[in-house]
């Protein structure tokens, strides 16, 4: 394998195959980060559907603008925070009983 990569055929080739192999800014990372713009869309958007919603008196684009203005991860948000409490104190109970075994048994 060291001696087909060191060769004169594969060396340089990067350049050329690798680039295309690189995500241009699609993953989800790089979405999740620009979360202060999101919720500005987010808001911008449920306004419009209000709007238009009186505009053209829709119950079904008030009912959706309403949807929209909520945040769909609060319960999970919830729950991970509940999670990561939950698993500190059970790191905390652990700890003491290790520390008591370790009395007990010294």
């Amino acid at each position: 394998a060291i001696e087909i990569i060191s060769s004169g055929a594969v060396a340089g080739n990067a350049d050329k195959h690798l680039p295309s192999l690189v995500q241009q800014g699609s993953s989800l990372a790089m979405l999740r980060s620009g979360m202060p713009n999101d919720e500005m869309a987010q808001n911008r958007v449920a306004q419009y559907l209000s709007t238009k919603g009186r505009e053209l008196n829709s119950r079904v684009l008030s009912a959706l603008a309403v949807r929209v203005s909520s945040d769909p991860f609060v319960k999970v948000k919830k729950m991970i925070k509940d999670l990561i409490v939950r698993l500190m104190e059970e790191a905390n109970e652990e700890t003491e009983h290790k520390g008591w075994c370790d009395t007990e048994l010294s």
